[in-house]
């Protein structure tokens, strides 16, 4: 019997609300490169038109082993179908499996995806902050080209949402749903320095741990109560980006920060404001969720962010209130014991010297998002309490 498990994710969101379309893709190819997180002989893809109001043409659609600056390994294109077909529709306001296709990867391995778009595929459906250039051809079907010839490159997902891997029987995945933080926001693009990216390292090298998919749930900007842009609210994606995929045996919960800083900011009024016993519900709502269909849950506390963005038009981003707030989401997170396991990263992160801020080497220079160094320490500490949790099971 077949076991699928994700190894690798984006999470499908809007482009700003009210912004016309006015860009696209038009007898074109983009190609976007990929690290998945567990390997297998077998994988499938998932593509998504979610906030689309218009069918895309697919025209084709291909996976190979990756090279460099948008090269594939020529010998090893694989062609993708759906239902049997090479060409599809992706239906507005829903996602699309592609078959099964036959290519080895390895663990770490790093896989190009490859779509060309016949007629004009507007840009409604994407994942914004992607830390990993995308590369998009002059007009041409070149799905199957090893080198691509390259008209500009981006550095977003384009109706790219998940790749799944068959593993063995009782494998499962971590899903991590988060925010900017989790989405990787200051990392060195191309570099895989987002901390679940850390952390699949880790996993992948430890004996115990290797061959857990870990999932990337994160979008810059996320609210956990509030939608606007920047995606659906976690407890509105909750469905599609935790249960929606197979075999999903933990979640990790990083999320509020933006509940707490947008309000009283250019990005979301006074009257957005949420108060601190409401992101506690959220969080049980969360917690309840996942528990229903067997899922353990790991609560990561919110990391400092005295000084954010100071000096920029988002320096309202943090008060002394929104520390407060933060404090107590903390405090709840660390004593309330109602997630299977909690993740300090506050205390991972902050400058002994001025707990309410990130220590310097840790910071990407914006008082908010940590650097690849404060990445690669959440991935240590997660670990740490990921393996605590497995010892207690």
């Amino acid at each position: 019997m077949e076991h699928w498990i994700g190894t690798w994710s984006a999470s499908p969101m809007n482009v700003w609300p009210g912004d016309a379309v006015l860009y696209g893709f038009h007898r074109q190819t983009v190609r976007q490169v990929v690290r998945v997180s567990t390997g297998g002989e077998r994988l499938r893809l998932r593509l998504s038109n979610e906030y689309g109001a218009s069918p895309i043409r697919i025209g084709a659609a291909t996976v190979a082993l990756a090279a460099k600056d948008g090269a594939v390994d020529a010998g090893g294109i694989r062609q993708v179908t759906f239902g049997g077909e090479r060409q599809t529709d992706l239906a507005p306001g829903a996602p699309l499996l592609g078959d099964v296709v036959d290519l080895s990867v390895a663990d770490l391995g790093q896989i190009a995806i490859s779509l060309y778009f016949p007629d004009f595929a507007p840009i409604e459906t994407y994942h914004y902050e992607a830390q990993q250039t995308a590369y998009i051809s002059e007009i041409g079907d070149f799905a199957d080209a090893a080198e691509l010839p390259v008209q500009q490159t981006s550095t977003s997902r384009y109706f790219l949402s998940a790749v799944l891997v068959e593993s063995g029987p009782g494998s499962g995945s971590l899903v991590c749903l988060g925010d900017s933080i989790t989405d990787g926001f200051g990392s060195t693009v191309d570099g895989n320095a987002r901390w679940p990216d850390r952390l699949a390292e880790r996993f992948a090298k430890s004996g115990r741990l290797s061959g857990i998919g870990v999932l990337n749930q994160g979008i810059g900007g996320n609210r956990v109560l509030a939608s606007r842009a920047r995606g659906a609210n976690a407890l509105a994606r909750f469905d599609r980006d935790v249960l929606g995929f197979p075999n999903v045996r933990w979640v990790s919960v990083l999320e509020g920060i933006n509940d707490i800083g947008w309000p009283e900011t250019m990005l979301a009024g006074r009257q957005e404001a949420v108060a601190v016993e409401s992101l506690i519900a959220a969080y049980r709502q969360l917690i309840a969720r996942a528990r229903l269909n067997g899922i353990k849950v790991l609560l990561g506390t919110l990391p400092p962010f005295g000084g954010a963005f100071g000096g920029q038009p988002l320096r309202t981003f943090y008060s002394p209130t929104k520390e407060r707030d933060r404090e107590a989401v903390n405090a709840w997170i660390r004593t309330s014991g109602e997630a299977d396991a909690v993740v300090d990263f506050e205390r991972a992160l902050a400058d002994p010297a001025s707990p309410s801020r990130l220590l310097a080497a840790f910071d990407c220079g914006d008082g908010l998002h940590p650097s690849d160094d404060g990445y690669a320490e959440m991935a240590r500490l997660f670990e740490e309490a990921f393996e605590s949790l497995l010892r207690g099971q």
